[in-house]
Parts: C-alpha cells; structure tokens; sequence
C-alpha cells in the first residue's frame, strides 16, 4: 500500500514540474506562484490556472460574464441556458459554473468556464486541450451571455 502512494506522490510531483514546463512553453518567465497558480491570456479572456497536489488535480477556469441584475428578469432563463450549454456538445471538456461573488473578491456573482483534469500523468497534448476548451468556450460565450441575458463581462 505504501509503495502505491509513493508511486502516486512522485507521478503528482511529475505532473508539478510538467505543468512548470507546459506553462514555459508559453511564456518563458511563467511559473505557479507559492499557491500554485498562475494566468495566461487566451484572447479576450485571462485563463487561471490552478495546481492541487494533494487533491491530485489541475483546474483550468475563466470568469467570464457577470450575473445580470434581477431586476431584468433574465436570471432564471439564464441559469437554464447554463444547464443546456453544459450538455451541449461544442462546449466539449469545458462548462459553465457560478462562482460566489466572496470567492472572487468582487460585489457580484460571476460565470465562470471551466474544466479539471487529474494532475498525474497530464500530457502536453492535455494541458493543450483543457487550455483551448476553457479559452474558445469563454470567448465564443461571453458576447452571447452579455447580448442575450444582459450579463455584463467580467473586465
């Protein structure tokens, strides 16, 4: 039992120093600050990156629109476009999420796309498409949340 978590520790340590790596290729001077986090831009959108060793696990998430004002009469229809959306084939590894204005520091509910992968054995080819599926989603959806629920983007 012993020798499997071992085995495991060293695998999660091996994905830390490949995420490092994958981040580089970026940007050179990119590395996961002492919470193991670091942002990259993917074209409108600054995309998170968040490392959990002892949770074995990376989350790759964007806030990407606000939660409109109730008083528009948009929020339910809203939420039931993000329970479609998220089964909804062209938004792929990617989905929707609302993030509690406290968890972001911030006086409003927020969107968030988002996607998770084990931090064990991560490829670069993953890394790549949990990048891309997060990115692509936030960008073609932003502009569609903010014309068709009146939910501003998060700046």
């Amino acid at each position: 039992m012993l020798s499997h978590l071992r085995a495991q520790n060293r695998a999660i340590e091996k994905g830390l120093r490949s995420l490092e790596k994958y981040l580089q290729k970026i940007d050179s001077s990119m590395t996961l600050d002492e919470r193991g986090r670091a942002r990259i831009q993917y074209n409108q959108v600054g995309l998170h990156i968040h490392a959990i060793p002892d949770a074995n696990l990376v989350i790759f998430k964007t806030f990407i629109n606000f939660l409109p004002d109730p008083a528009e009469g948009t929020l339910l229809p809203l939420h039931y476009a993000l329970l479609d959306l998220n089964d909804e084939p062209m938004t792929g590894l990617a989905y929707f999420s609302i993030v509690d204005s406290r968890e972001i520091g911030s006086e409003h509910d927020a969107i968030s796309v988002e996607t998770k992968r084990p931090l064990a054995d991560m490829s670069e080819e993953e890394f790549m498409q949990c990048v891309r599926a997060v990115g692509e989603v936030a960008n073609i959806f932003m502009e569609k949340l903010e014309a068709d629920f009146k939910a501003p983007r998060v700046p």
